[in-house]
């Protein structure tokens, strides 16, 4: 088949969440299958093209219609691992130095905004990319070369198969459309304030504008329930959002329940090649070790190795080493049970939860220790950082983002903590895992996969009394009886390689692209 994936993201080119991951992995599995696979990416400022081969900047270019004006886009084309990369060029993607939100570079050309904002002009953003996707496929390409089947990754571009049911000639006349909801959290909607706003932008009539609205906003995954197949990353997450006494989507599960919409639920898959713990060149630790031969000293060495860097690699003094990274508190050395939290600061991930949990342990445990990393709103970040200061010798916050050291942070932990309000599907506990960090999880959405006390542990009600009080436990337990663990270490990582590698994963959606 020929496949075109449409996402503001992905691995190695242009990262924020998740989704960057999951696009990239799933394409790369789709053509060892044997599929052509292409997939469009908007050209922002901070875009990485090192990594593309045979790039061609700018061959074609295009004009689209968006909010009453004619908008130029031009299109780079190269290969990565077999992926056709197509990068969306245009004026609202490069001057952007991040993906979504406001970041410390655009403040040069935006000094009203703040880091953490999402970009004032995201609708024009997303509604330009789509429409230079419908260009590219009508006046760009041959009839033999429409796609049969076009995958649109969260809601910032689930607009797209209305958008070309409407507007498209003949080149998509045969074309499928699948839509997969990453994430259905109220920040993540990227919904319209209203069918005249919607329609500025997008030019849909008001009809089908009106019949995806939700308390008065259209919702771009309502506009693709009517032209596509609705997909979400875990068969946990696609009860959730069927259910109506769910009060974690802004009312949208309220709507698919009563539309009785069908949401195909397919668990991510993780590339546990690229974070290998065996081979320092992949997974970017100091020490090797393996999870699955119970082999860990090279996991204790890499924990001592980053108490001193601390002190070091981190400092003021090295901030070129690690200069997206700002470090509040210190830990002294002495801690027995260290537990990690890695994720984005937002109220969704239980951060809230988390500290008030992380202060009671800290008073009955002297033990215990946290390393806390992540980047978001703006009230958790001073949270978070008084916190450490607060604590100092017990806590450290790094707030920001870098790969290495987020891999650093994790794999130096005992247990990682996800208290997630929700949770499609959660990537963070599959790296826990390769990384011999057992997962400690309020059972929500795709954290299920979890497996209590085989593959890592759940709880179920996700206050700090709660999960102060399952960690607690562990650390006991594991102090006293650490064998007892062993086998969860082993277990987990074995099954996350197994059970949940992206050519399986592929698979399946081979099989629902095939319906």
């Amino acid at each position: 088949m020929k496949i075109w994936m449409a996402a503001r993201e992905y691995s190695g080119i242009a990262e924020s969440g998740g989704v960057k991951n999951v696009v990239r992995s799933l394409s790369e599995s789709l053509v060892k299958l044997g599929h052509e696979v292409t997939c469009f990416v908007p050209f922002y400022g901070c875009a990485e093209t090192e990594c593309i081969s045979d790039f061609s900047r700018a061959e074609s270019s295009a004009k689209v219609s968006c909010a009453g004006k004619k908008i130029r886009v031009d299109f780079s084309s190269g290969f990565l691992c077999g992926v056709k990369i197509v990068l969306v060029g245009a004026e609202c993607f490069s001057e952007k130095k991040n993906v979504y939100t406001y970041c410390l570079a655009d403040l040069e050309k935006f000094p009203e905004k703040k880091v953490g904002e999402g970009y004032a002009d995201n609708h024009l953003m997303n509604t330009v990319f789509q429409k230079a996707i419908l260009a590219f496929g009508e006046e760009l390409c041959a009839e033999r070369d429409s796609p049969d089947v076009i995958h649109c990754h969260d809601a910032c571009v689930a607009a797209l198969p209305s958008i070309i049911k409407n507007f498209r000639k003949k080149n998509f006349s045969a074309t499928k459309f699948i839509v997969s909801i990453h994430n259905a959290g109220p920040y993540y909607h990227h919904e319209f304030a209203s069918v005249s706003e919607a329609k500025s932008y997008t030019g849909l009539p008001e009809k089908i504008l009106a019949r995806a609205t939700n308390s008065g906003r259209v919702e771009p995954y309502l506009l693709a329930e009517e032209s596509a197949v609705l997909s979400t990353v875990s068969p946990w997450y696609a009860d959730e959002l069927l259910d109506a006494s769910n009060s974690c989507t802004d009312g949208l599960s309220q709507i698919f329940a009563e539309r009785k919409t069908r949401i195909v639920g397919i668990t991510n898959g993780f590339d546990s090649s690229r974070y290998a713990p065996e081979d320092t060149s992949l997974s970017t630790l100091p020490f090797p070790f393996s999870p699955e031969k119970l082999d860990l000293e090279g996991k204790w060495k890499t924990r001592e190795f980053f108490l001193k860097s601390i002190y070091s690699e981190f400092s003021e003094e090295n901030r070129d080493k690690r200069k997206s990274l700002e470090r509040s508190g210190f830990l002294d050395g002495e801690g027995k049970i260290y537990f990690s939290y890695h994720g984005r600061l937002v109220r969704q991930k239980g951060i809230l939860v988390l500290l008030d949990a992380a202060r009671d342990v800290l008073q009955k445990n002297k033990d215990a220790r946290f390393i806390i990393n992540g980047q978001g709103e703006e009230s958790l970040h001073e949270m978070c950082r008084s916190f450490a200061q607060e604590n100092r010798g017990r806590v450290v916050f790094f707030y920001g983002y870098e790969k290495s050291s987020s891999r650093l942070f994790t794999a130096s932990a005992d247990f990682a903590v996800l208290p997630s309000e929700f949770e499609p599907c959660g990537t963070e506990d599959y790296i826990a895992q390769i990384f011999a960090t057992i997962p400690v999880a309020h059972a929500t959405g795709g954290l299920n996969k979890i497996i209590d006390g085989k593959t890592g542990f759940l709880y179920e009600k996700n206050d700090a009394e709660n999960l102060a009080e399952t960690l607690l436990r562990l650390a006991r337990e594991s102090l006293e009886h650490p064998e007892k663990f062993h086998a969860i270490i082993q277990e987990a990582a074995r099954h996350v390689m197994t059970r949940y590698s992206w050519d399986s994963v592929a698979e399946e959606y081979e099989r629902l692209y095939g319906e």
